[in-house]
């Protein structure tokens, strides 16, 4: 069984060995004990994910929302701030206050999340979650992860597409602590990289328009930001974009059936799944929130695409469990992927997959090497 995970924009386990990078500051309202463990274990992933010298501020509801609903998640946010890299877009509040390394909001939360009290929540965060409950440290990741900036301003009503139409009264009766701001038919920083299969971009559209609407839908929308691509083998990431439009569903997630359970990039699709659990935020979403302008924990590898001259990273660095790779090459142009050791032997063959699982491997330095049709490259990783 599903249940969806709504969302939306006002102003807008990777290791834990990882060093923290970030300060999440949580205010919780109606959380046991059990809970707030669970929601702590989820932001404690994200602060070894993403980068800023500001704290984070995060205010936790656990209560009655609709049936069938997860959670919903309004972040704050800012438009034009001083530095901001796009001009005339929304950043969430704590994506604006990495970039400028002040806090822009002071006295106002960033992140204002609403978890469904009615749910068969499940508390652990052993990744083995009991049938026909609901891992709380997986929805809070994805729900945390739409408060950094993973979201879209699109809407679409009676046949008019837009982008910063939203109002409040679209989000059943939930209100937020911050104001709700003037959008001012804006578009997000994440909508800038929104294209149609053909590479129209959807923000070149009139807005609102007719025109617009159908660009929305159809299953025809795709992410172009280069971090993004590169971790889907060169590959535009398909967006979930659904021939009716559902609004906190539609055009702020991968597509459901391209990343279906099981694929480490499902954990931003719409749809949660009981007794199931996914505690790294994957590939693709990494690259969008380094698309829209989040500094990565180097430890994960992710700037050394930039770095250097090789065509592939792997994440996280060091890593004790799974470990991903994230490549700007072609799919079809790889010949191998396997894994050396310190000895040149190889001690674990991956084909073609980006993805393997390293648990078996003894501590210590190994060496990932990819063969393909035009070059051989080598990365090295450490096995904790």
């Amino acid at each position: 069984m599903k249940k969806i995970y709504t969302l939306f924009l006002v102003v807008f386990c990777l290791t834990t060995s990882l060093k923290a990078q970030t300060t999440f500051n949580i205010t919780y309202s109606g959380f046991s004990t059990q809970a707030q463990a669970a929601y702590q274990y989820a932001a404690d992933i994200w602060a070894n994910t993403v980068v800023s010298a500001v704290p984070i501020k995060v205010t936790a509801h656990f209560s009655l929302l609709p049936s069938g609903t997860l959670g919903i998640t309004f972040p704050n946010g800012r438009k034009n701030f001083a530095g901001a890299p796009v001009a005339n877009r929304w950043y969430a509040t704590s994506l604006a206050n990495s970039i400028t390394g002040t806090e822009i909001n002071p006295g106002e939360a960033d992140i204002e999340m609403y978890l469904n009290s009615t749910v068969n929540w499940y508390y652990g965060t052993s990744g083995t979650v009991p049938a026909g409950q609901y891992d709380m440290a997986t929805i809070v990741l994805h729900e945390m992860c739409h408060g950094l900036g993973f979201l879209s301003l699109a809407k679409d009503s009676s046949g008019l597409g837009s982008f910063g139409m939203l109002r409040a009264a679209d989000f059943y009766n939930l209100v937020t602590a911050f104001s709700w701001p003037n959008l001012d038919t804006l578009p997000s920083v994440f909508d800038k990289f929104l294209v149609t299969n053909a590479g129209a971009k959807l923000d070149s559209f009139p807005n609102p328009s007719t025109t617009l609407s159908p660009m929305l839908k159809n299953n025809n929308v795709y992410f172009n930001g280069p971090y993004a691509m590169a971790a889907n083998g060169g590959i535009k990431p398909r967006i979930y974009a659904p021939a009716t439009f559902a609004l906190g569903s539609s055009i702020t997630h991968l597509n459901e059936a391209t990343y279906p359970a099981g694929n480490p990039n499902e954990l931003m699709t719409p749809n949660g799944t009981s007794a199931y659990s996914l505690h790294t935020p994957g590939p693709i979403c990494i690259g969008v929130l380094k698309d829209i302008g989040w500094t990565i924990n180097p430890n994960m590898g992710v700037n050394e695409m930039q770095q250097n001259n090789f065509d592939f990273a792997v994440y996280p660095n060091p890593a004790n469990s799974q470990l991903f790779i994230l490549t700007s090459i072609a799919i079809e142009k790889i010949k191998s992927i396997g894994i050396r050791n310190v000895l040149g032997e190889v001690v674990l063959g991956m084909d073609k997959n980006l993805s393997t699982d390293v648990s078996s491997l003894s501590k210590g330095i190994y060496f990932i090497e990819m063969t393909t049709t035009e070059t051989k490259q080598t990365q090295k990783f450490i096995k904790e």
